[in-house]
């Protein structure tokens, strides 16, 4: 069958989907197979929107140049949920649950990542997060200090209180990246 492979790739699939479409409910995205006029077949993509005024089906993009006469069947992609719990009831073969229980972690785990711990949420006892300081003077002299020895010359000193508690914030979280 002719683009089968675009289509996988186009819609990001593990494999061809395996539900067929039962002719009345709509979809947002399938794969439609198309019989072209030298009798040979091909993969499409296809949707039907009943909401926006679609009757049946209609191809939405073709890899392909050939007319074709007419959809000999479409093959519905699943709405795939973002639960790994969820791959158990995914419409897939065993090996594409499993490539989208891997695809569902390796997502997790990128998710997890910028994520900071309780502990690296918590802030020092200090308002001013670091022992050494002790009112707005001394964190606008240390502001100052730092923006120089880190060659940061954009912006000016925050002139509030909050400014400077949140210029900080910012600081501290920096060093304990670093540490």
């Amino acid at each position: 069958m002719d683009f089968e492979k675009e289509v996988i790739d186009y819609l990001g699939l593990p494999s061809m989907p395996k539900k067929e479409h039962d002719g009345i409910r709509p979809f947002k995205r399938g794969v439609a197979i198309l019989e072209l006029m030298d009798g040979r077949e091909a993969c499409a993509i296809c949707k039907f929107d009943a909401d926006s005024g679609d009757t049946e089906p209609k191809v939405v993009k073709t890899f392909g140049i050939e007319p074709f006469k007419r959809i000999s069947k479409i093959f519905v992609v699943p709405n795939y949920m973002s639960n790994i719990e969820d791959v158990k009831d995914m419409d897939l073969d065993d090996e594409s649950k499993k490539k989208a229980r891997e695809i569902l972690e390796e997502a997790q785990e990128i998710e997890n990542e910028g994520t900071a711990t309780d502990e690296e949420m918590l802030s020092p006892e200090n308002e001013y997060y670091f022992d050494h300081i002790h009112s707005d003077e001394e964190a606008k002299a240390f502001i100052k200090a730092y923006n120089q020895r880190n060659r940061i010359k954009k912006g000016r000193l925050p002139s509030t209180h909050e400014g400077l508690i949140m210029r900080l914030a910012v600081i501290y979280s920096e060093t304990q990246k670093k540490k």
